[in-house]
């Protein structure tokens, strides 16, 4: 088990993008930041760009993992969507995207597209 919230963040953010691999995502980037915007990971869904929020918790006591999907959280994923776009020279109005959620919940995934 990682020593701190940011290793431990970054190994499920991995093991999400190994679960999107097996679905036939390709993983085009981790923890894709701005001073403003944040993406745990984007990929490939065929010709759509997946920008996808990655949320753990160790068990329910808090809640469940897709209750912590705010609107400012889903704010800055679309900040963030944009923000690649634009790095990547892609036209956002012609330019397949989605945004999905992986909730992991103890051992248990929860993978919801177009969660908002």
């Amino acid at each position: 088990m990682p020593d701190n919230k940011r290793e431990l963040g970054s190994e499920k953010e991995r093991m999400a993008g190994a679960y999107l691999e097996q679905k036939g995502h390709q993983i085009l980037e981790y923890n894709y930041r701005t001073r403003m915007a944040e993406a745990d990971v984007i990929s490939l869904d065929g010709d759509t760009y997946v920008f996808t929020e990655v949320k753990y918790r160790r068990d329910g006591s808090q809640g469940h993992p897709l209750e912590a999907v705010t609107k400012g959280k889903q704010r800055k994923v679309r900040m963030a969507a944009l923000y690649y776009l634009e790095d990547h020279e892609l036209v956002p109005d012609m330019t397949n995207i989605r945004f999905d959620v992986i909730a992991v919940l103890g051992e248990e995934v929860t993978h919801v597209e177009n969660a908002f």
